[in-house]
């Protein structure tokens, strides 16, 4: 422990990504049903459903991901390959607070774009900063070397703007 009074950045993991857990499809699975049932008010408030159909199988994948509300928005941090499956210029499917309903999205990618909505989603989030390998600083801004190398590895920042539902 040093004498200053400064804290120390938030720390992120050595590894990211490495503590995914082995039974990963039945979690998943377990948190579709959950967050489409009356309990889902249980986990909604940072959990959503993204349903993306593969671009060459057709296959539909619905993803429980971790979101964060921002100026409207919904703001989910990935690097996941889901987010390839995003047709331009076309809605996506979402189950949030138990509803389902269209929403408008757009990916961040550039790190001057994109450290403001990750400050804000590991604000709020903290786990996924340390899942992403993304902290701040004691100042509370974003670590920028830790964006730039989650970055490098794919991550960006999805933006979904949902539609009223039908």
């Amino acid at each position: 422990m040093s004498g200053s009074s400064t804290p120390e950045p938030t720390p992120a993991v050595t590894e990211p990504g490495r503590g995914r857990l082995r039974m990963q499809p039945a979690v998943d699975a377990a948190m579709r049903t959950l967050l489409r049932s009356p309990l889902h008010r249980l986990l909604s408030a940072k959990l959503l459903v993204i349903t993306v159909t593969g671009r060459t199988t057709g296959r539909v994948y619905a993803n429980p991901v971790g979101y964060v509300e921002s100026g409207g928005a919904l703001l989910i941090g990935t690097a996941a390959n889901w987010r390839r499956n995003l047709r331009p210029g076309e809605p996506v499917r979402i189950t949030w607070r138990g509803r389902d309903r269209l929403a408008d999205w757009d990916i961040i990618t550039g790190e001057a774009e994109i450290a403001e909505p990750y400050r804000i989603l590991i604000t709020s989030n903290p786990t996924h900063g340390r899942f992403a390998g993304i902290g701040l600083n004691p100042d509370g801004s974003i670590n920028r070397d830790q964006l730039r190398a989650a970055l490098q590895r794919g991550t960006v920042i999805v933006r979904l703007h949902p539609r009223p539902p039908q």
